[in-house]
């Protein structure tokens, strides 16, 4: 029966990647490269609460006894992988929906799903995603970024009490595990705010003075270049301008600056 004989080989990896790490801490391995070799094998079948997520969780506190910055990169990728910040997503979404209810895009259509729900789903992170959301609500609402992110603690607050799960399947993203809940530490709300304050172009005197503000803060210039590549989709416009062709080029140069910019953050 082929399902026996995945689950048969899932056990052996399991068996096998327990064994490794095992023998990791006893030599007090440190070749990263060499270790995840081995271990991202569990990332092909990993369910929430799984044998195979406690075990990868043990392999990152094992990476944190000499690398912690990489593994907490580790312990925040996994969590994002297996939905355990998808609440906070979601009540960040639920608040864009409403703020931007009715307004539409340069081809006519919804706004909030023209363009703030892709933009939103190309984030790799969860903050990618929550910013994505949130990107435009500054310019476009009446609402200050203080006032816009109480509302989204407060609608994350709800979704904690809720008894019913019909909330979990808004927007398709990866369901959370079971009734957990992940609040953002205040860290967190502070780099969603930097990246928000970043991402409102009516703070900035001119176009090259928003965009050179970018370099630095890996949140913000991420989120901006899923918000070009989106206002670069030219066919959501059905008739293009000789104008919107001419912004369509100055956005490509811009987007190659960001670009650059995101490069730099990691080197």
């Amino acid at each position: 029966d082929q399902l026996e004989l995945i689950a048969e080989e899932q056990m052996e990896t399991l068996r096998r990647c327990r064994t490794m790490v095992a023998g990791f801490k006893a030599t007090k391995e440190k070749d990263i490269e060499y270790m995840d070799d081995v271990m991202d094998e569990l990332l092909d079948f990993m369910d929430q609460g799984s044998e195979a997520e406690h075990l990868y969780r043990d392999y990152i506190a094992y990476l944190s006894s000499f690398t912690p910055d990489l593994a907490q990169r580790r312990f925040l990728e996994l969590e994002d992988r297996l939905g355990y910040w998808t609440p906070a997503v979601i009540a960040a979404g639920m608040v864009a929906r409403e703020l931007h209810s009715g307004q539409k895009d340069k081809g006519g259509h919804d706004y909030f799903e023209s363009h703030l729900l892709p933009v939103a789903k190309s984030g790799f992170s969860w903050k990618e995603k929550f910013v994505g959301f949130l990107h435009d609500a500054v310019e476009d609402t009446d609402y200050p970024i203080e006032v816009i992110l109480q509302k989204v603690q407060s609608t994350l607050d709800s979704l904690a009490q809720r008894r019913d799960d019909a909330w979990k399947d808004e927007f398709n993203l990866v369901p959370p595990p079971g009734n957990s809940i992940f609040f953002p530490s205040e860290d967190d709300w502070k780099e969603i705010e930097e990246a928000l304050k970043l991402l409102n172009h009516n703070t900035a005197p001119d176009r090259e003075s928003y965009i050179c503000r970018f370099r630095g803060h890996r949140l913000a210039l991420q989120v901006k270049l899923n918000d070009m590549r989106s206002n670069m989709d030219i066919s959501r416009i059905p008739s293009p301008s000789p104008r919107d062709l001419e912004r369509l080029e100055r956005y490509k140069a811009e987007y190659n600056t960001l670009t650059e910019m995101l490069r730099d953050t990691y080197k």
